[in-house]
């Protein structure tokens, strides 16, 4: 029997990704570090997406408004294909605009595949930009030629200097070493690689106040907070770049905690915005609120009454789908100033016909409604960034695709949605959404249906199940489109490793799995969405250290093999270092459990033991004692106060490179291009003492050069030329 139902009336709000009322709640009156720190706490911990996931979130954030499908690349501005990646050329790459060495983050998350850090870029001009510092002049770029470089920096082009500048700061707000992450620092000097730094920070603050945030950029914000669930907060407002690192010190008055009432608009009615404005040198004078139905035109002003600190204005009903920005202005005896914007959605009126779920999927191979543009609703069951599934219900029959790339409504999310219904390649989905409404959110998710690994049937298709007890019979998921099999004994099913959560499973190891099941290239998947979807078999013996690795100098990475324990694994009373090294914090990553990050002092050339007491795992398993060895070998130490001399230079057959070493050790030694591309590379044995070697550059083309001597995670630059 078909199931419709009529809603008239009803208030459904619409998914609005910008910067929305309270936001930057707290931030206001500070600066410097207490500002630095204040919006660290807003952005951090977002939702990661894998490196391979961010072409997809690049081509809606960064399109060419006058090109659907193309996007605009960074240093050329030219508008190419959003899909055309490739290697050279002018193929499109992914630019660490902070780049992935300075700090050594690749393949690191969440700093390596953090969008707000990467633009599309014609593959060539990456090569040359390279990992180079930001600063002004040189030789102007052959082929993007606003820029202009030299062997150590990089000059963007008028354009995008307050883009480039905002991007770094934002990576230097953003990470700052808690939760098992990297300590990026902006400084004011160039030649910052392989340090965790970037420079140069009086350049970028000038490109910063040359070249502010236009419509394109905050269009960028915007769809990477849809997809991240955090903003760039020097996009939506660039005088806290000054107040940070600028020397500015933080107005008078202050304008913060701001309020909107109701929560949920309603189209027509009133909205009263309050917020709390307070000066350090007496009192407010006046206060308004201007607004507008755009960003760039907030012609209209409301005087604010106040009790005491708190200011109210009163914004007048606006019609449904209408989004209104809105800015608060104060005066005091030093003068004026004003808030961020903010803004907020009025909620259309769902009027239509819903068909449930149960009856788009019609108990059949294919849907009854198949080439109909209808209305559902559901709970959002997992959303992986250009499709979602939502569910109406527990049951067979109950759960539907939706393919929609950029929407990333939170799961737990009650939506009706409006599109057309089709069967691709057997599974039942909705595409081409013309209507989008949200009506609650933090909703209970439908309780998963139980299903044997060999019983996947059509009533499965996009329902929330769950697999009990399954062996794990294949965990090469990398050679297998990301996926990994299991069995329960009834017939073998595919786990998929998600762009949103990645398990690294152990073959022979049983699992009970949850998530949404699909149907994709002729085969039943699970889609994984986050940690609690897999758990393990029953565990009865307390982690073990797999590897000590230093990552810096200051920093080393410990891994185990399993999830420990949050407060076992962050009490520095449970590690400690010989040779008098002193660990000062313990910081578990964020996604990956049996990761550690230990901050300690400085290490020196030397070997070290690490000795670990009563770590415990997720199951309550404690290993009392262990111990690992590592080796920490800085170029700087193993050289000394000596210099290292490099003769001649310029050179043309032969060049020499001459030093004093205070240990026997290994190091590389090697030539790059402008461009960090190695074109010459030999391994060296130091022996204490003198070392003398000579390197045969008579193949190699007349030009400036790097030579850099590394070994570990620390090298030494020197530039020579080769005529």
């Amino acid at each position: 029997m078909r199931i419709t139902l009529l809603f008239i009336g009803i208030f459904i709000t619409s998914l609005l990704s910008a910067q929305q009322t309270g936001y930057y709640n707290g931030v206001d009156g500070k600066d410097g570090d207490a500002l630095k720190s204040a919006l660290h706490e807003i952005i951090k911990g977002h939702t990661p997406y894998s490196y391979h996931s961010s072409k997809y979130v690049l081509k809606l954030s960064d399109a060419d408004p006058d090109v659907p499908g193309n996007v605009l690349l960074v240093y050329t501005g030219r508008s190419q294909d959003g899909s055309d990646y490739g290697t050279g050329g002018n193929f499109i790459n992914r630019e660490h605009v902070w780049a992935k060495s300075h700090g050594n983050f690749a393949d690191w998350l969440p700093m390596y595949s953090d969008v707000h850090n990467l633009k599309p870029c014609d593959a060539s001009v990456n090569v040359d930009k390279s990992n180079k510092d930001f600063d002004n002049g040189g030789t102007q770029h052959a082929e993007a030629t606003g820029c202009y470089t030299t062997d150590s920096t990089w000059e963007a082009r008028d354009e995008v200097k307050g883009d480039i500048a905002r991007i770094i700061f934002y990576m230097s707000t953003r990470y700052e070493g808690d939760e098992g992450e990297i300590d990026l620092e902006v400084v004011d000097h160039n030649n910052t690689y392989p340090y965790a730094e970037h420079g140069k920070l009086s350049t970028l603050l000038q490109w910063n106040l040359l070249d502010p945030p236009d419509e394109f950029e905050r269009n960028r914000n915007n769809v990477i907070q849809s997809f991240q669930q955090n903003r760039n907060p020097f996009i939506d407002n660039p005088h806290l770049a000054q107040l940070i690192w600028g020397g500015e010190t933080a107005n008078p008055i202050s304008i913060d905690n701001f309020q909107i009432i109701p929560e949920v608009v309603v189209a027509n009615e009133p909205v009263e915005v309050n917020v709390e404005i307070v000066s350090d040198i007496g009192a407010v004078s006046s206060a308004q609120v201007v607004w507008g139905t755009s960003y760039e035109a907030l012609s209209n002003e409301i005087d604010m009454t106040n009790v005491g600190d708190i200011f109210t204005g009163i914004i007048p009903g606006q019609g449904e789908g209408e989004t209104i920005y809105y800015q608060v202005l104060a005066d005091d005896a030093s003068g004026e100033t004003e808030s961020v914007v903010y803004n907020y959605y009025i909620p259309k009126v769902f009027t239509g016909t819903l068909v449930s779920i149960y009856d788009i999927q019609g108990q059949q191979d294919d849907s009854p409604y198949d080439g109909q543009i209808v209305s559902t609703s559901g709970i959002v069951t997992g959303n992986f960034g250009t499709s979602y599934f939502i569910q109406d219900g527990t049951g067979l029959w109950n759960g539907l695709f939706i393919y929609e790339s950029g929407r990333n409504p939170s799961i737990g999310d009650s939506v009706i949605i409006t599109g057309e219904i089709s069967e691709y390649y057997g599974k039942t989905e909705m595409s081409n959404i013309t209507d989008y409404y949200f009506i609650t959110g933090n909703n209970e998710l439908p309780e998963a249906v139980e299903v044997a690994t060999g019983d996947v049937e059509e009533g499965h298709e996009s329902i929330v199940v769950k697999v009990n007890n399954a062996i794990c019979t294949d965990d090469e998921y990398q050679a297998n489109f990301y996926m990994w099999a299991i069995d329960d004994g009834s017939g073998e099913l595919k786990i998929h490793n998600t762009s949103i959560f990645e398990y690294e499973p152990t073959k022979g190891l049983t699992y009970d799995i949850t998530g949404p099941m699909n149907y994709d290239f002729d085969e039943w998947k699970i889609e994984l969405r986050y940690e609690s979807d897999v758990v393990g078999s029953v565990d009865v013996d307390g982690p073990i250290i797999l590897v000590a690795e230093p990552v810096i100098s200051t920093n080393i990475k410990l891994m185990f093999d399993e999830d420990l324990d949050q407060t076992a694994a962050e009490d520095i009373n449970n590690y400690s270092i010989d040779n008098g090294i002193v660990i000062e914090s313990a910081s578990q990553h964020a996604f990956n459990k049996g990761r550690v990050h230990l901050t300690v002092s400085a290490m020196s050339f030397d070997d070290y033991v690490v000795t670990i007491y009563n770590m415990k795992d997720l199951a309550g398993n404690i290993t009392e004692l262990q111990t690992t060895g590592f080796s920490w070998v800085g170029v700087d130490e193993l050289f000394g106060d000596s210099e290292v001399s490099i003769y001649p230079n310029p050179a043309n057959n032969k060049l020499n490179v001459e030093f004093e070493a205070n240990e026997s050790t290994n190091v590389e030694i090697s030539i790059l291009d402008i461009s960090g591309r190695i074109i010459y590379k030999q391994d060296y044995d130091v022996t204490i003492g003198h070392n003398n070697t000579k390197l045969d550059v008579s193949d190699i083309s007349d030009g400036v050069y790097f030579l850099n001597i590394s070994q570990g995670n620390s090298s030494l630059r020197y530039k020579v030329i080769i005529n």
